[in-house]
């Protein structure tokens, strides 16, 4: 028999024992809250906020490296293919995520806002419900995405001087196509888990997947002698595997999670406001940040095929370590969520306070790291003597950039939480393209002359300043609204047929 608790059920778990209320676990009851002079009551707050976020954050990070680590599986088999292909693959890579993954995993970000506030809340089956409509918009958004990969053996020509480059990197992305659904669902099915506090499930799944890929990837490749489309397939087959494997999770050893599930329902079709507007701000976030990278990486071409190659060694060691503030913003997500839906402000204010010293640790941690190694980590990726020395030489700025970069990921993920990521949106573009990106190109080629430095100096300002404007907007913000925005999304009803014309103007504005 279902318990009370706390004006909650409570259902047995799939081992037969009592399972508390979902939010008893992730929300403990804040009616008397923790007294600001009561210096033991406050440690025990911080030190159970950093187990929870330590729980959340580990399998995230591991799950995110894991996702990074299929493009270098596909990376290494090209290579081991000829030059030509390795190239291929780099164009290949560059446009599938600008022009596909980055809208994908941007969209998702709504649901770290919209599934972990309707967690909080109590409203369970609000959290199916968005995995639905983000799933029908995703499909959506595969429409125009996958029209552009099958016209890209044309589309590159106008971008790559070498025609036969251009030809072999389209027909990677038309290879690839055949996975993007299965990507882009994976990216929405892990957040119904995630925001009921699973951050397992997809780490097991992406282990069980990474070895498939490289295995189906050397199959297809070598010995069945397809190539470079052969290695695309390989992770085009496992990107439609990882889907298929949540879903028998969830079934099958998941029943747990069935209480935020209510089956199908019509009112997917209704409500897209909210959706469309949050995917949209995350797609811009998330394409600003990545687009600016790629920028950059093709401006040091113009000093010398060395500081490409130097380039392209600190920008795949940055995004490394990346994942690791990333995924724990992810985690940030998920909490401030579920607090904000429960309407506890004050005890979202305080985990806010304590995320800022995390993600200044971080920072730190990874600079001091890739400064540690700077000798070393580009000895993996090159043999070069020169190529070496401009990236351990350029390392000072990467440092200094990693430790802001940090700060930036925690704000965008506090944003997350609150529903604003609206906010990043319209900080981001501005900053970067307005500011930061000429400013590192100016500093690099420019006068200055400081090369591969100047590009992440330029850069790192331009983080900085972004940092900076979140953490004012965090301050002054009124954070109880945050909590008003999230009971009236339960409220609105919206026929779906009166929200096309926005809806549509929205969509097309995400890809225009």
């Amino acid at each position: 028999m279902p318990l009370e608790t706390n004006g909650r059920r409570s259902e047995p778990d799939r081992n037969g024992r009592l399972h508390p209320a979902e939010t008893d676990a992730l929300l403990p009851p804040s009616s008397s809250p923790p007294d600001e002079h009561d210096d033991d009551a406050l440690t025990e707050t911080s030190t159970s906020e950093l187990w929870i976020l330590l729980q959340y954050s580990v399998p995230l990070i591991g799950t995110y490296l894991l996702q990074h680590s299929q493009t270098v599986i596909t990376t290494a088999v090209a290579g081991h293919l000829s030059a030509d292909d390795l190239a291929a693959t780099s164009i290949g890579l560059t446009t599938l995520n600008i022009v596909g993954l980055a809208a994908f995993e941007g969209m998702a970000t709504a649901l770290d806002t919209l599934c972990a506030q309707a967690y909080g809340s109590g409203n369970l089956k609000g959290v199916g419900l968005h995995i639905q409509r983000m799933l029908l918009l995703m499909l959506a958004a595969l429409i125009p995405i996958g029209a552009f990969w099958l016209a890209s053996p044309w589309i590159l020509t106008f971008f790559v001087k070498q025609p036969e480059l251009a030809a072999k990197a389209g027909a990677f992305l038309q290879v690839s196509l055949i996975g993007l659904p299965g990507y882009a669902s994976f990216e929405a099915l892990k957040r119904f888990l995630q925001a009921q506090g699973d951050c397992n499930a997809a780490l097991v799944v992406l282990v069980l997947c990474t070895g498939v890929n490289a295995l189906l990837s050397w199959l297809f490749a070598f010995r069945l002698g397809l190539g470079l489309e052969g290695a695309a397939l390989g992770q085009a087959l496992t990107n439609d595997l990882r889907p298929v494997l949540l879903l028998a999770y969830i079934a099958f050893w998941g029943q747990w999670s069935h209480a935020c599930w209510g089956g199908f329902s019509r009112d997917a079709f209704r409500k897209w406001g909210p959706m469309v507007r949050l995917s949209l701000a995350g797609s811009v976030v998330n394409l600003g940040e990545w687009f600016a990278f790629e920028i950059m990486t093709f401006s040091t071409s113009y000093i010398s095929t060395a500081h490409l190659a130097a380039q392209t060694v600190l920008s795949t060691v940055s995004v490394i370590t990346w994942h690791i503030p990333f995924s724990v913003s992810v985690a940030i997500s998920t909490r401030v969520g579920h607090l904000i839906g429960a309407g506890q402000v004050a005890a979202c204010r305080r985990a806010a306070v304590l995320y800022a010293g995390v993600f200044l640790a971080i920072g730190v941690f990874d600079g001091a790291l890739l400064f540690a190694l700077r000798h070393r980590l580009p000895r993996f990726f090159s043999e070069d003597a020169e190529v070496c020395d401009l990236a351990a030489r350029a390392v000072v700025a990467v440092v200094a950039f990693q430790v802001v970069d940090s700060v930036a990921c925690g704000c965008n993920g506090m944003l997350r939480g609150l529903g604003r990521q609206g906010i990043a949106g319209w900080i981001v573009f501005p900053v970067n393209y307005v500011a930061a990106v000429p400013l590192a190109v100016w500093l690099s080629l420019g006068s200055p002359g400081l090369q591969l430095i100047g590009v992440w100096l330029g850069l790192g300002l331009g983080v900085a300043a972004i940092a900076v404007i979140e953490l004012v907007y965090l301050r002054m913000i009124r954070w109880q609204s945050c909590v008003e925005s999230a009971k009236s999304r339960r409220r609105v009803r919206k026929n779906w047929i009166s929200c096309l014309p926005r809806l549509g103007r929205s969509f097309f504005g995400l890809f225009l």
